[in-house]
């Protein structure tokens, strides 16, 4: 609720934590260039694919998984 709050996001004591934490994930996703929420099965095929032998020949680079999230300032 603190971040639902610090965002100024509407929210109701009604709602349950499964709605909050889906409208979190909306506002967050609202905030990336792709405005779609990153899901656990996303993020485990980012670490598969590094885990893998197809990232074997990636180096020195840095990589951001954040969906293309603007920096907010």
């Amino acid at each position: 609720m603190a971040s639902l709050t610090k965002y100024k996001i509407e929210w109701s004591e009604q709602e349950s934590t499964e709605e909050l934490r889906d409208r979190l994930a909306r506002y967050y996703a609202s905030r990336t260039l792709l405005h779609e929420p990153i899901t656990p099965e996303i993020c485990a095929e980012a670490i598969l694919w590094l885990a893998s032998d197809r990232s074997g020949r990636t180096t020195g680079h840095v990589m951001r998984w954040m969906a293309g999230c603007r920096r907010r300032s």
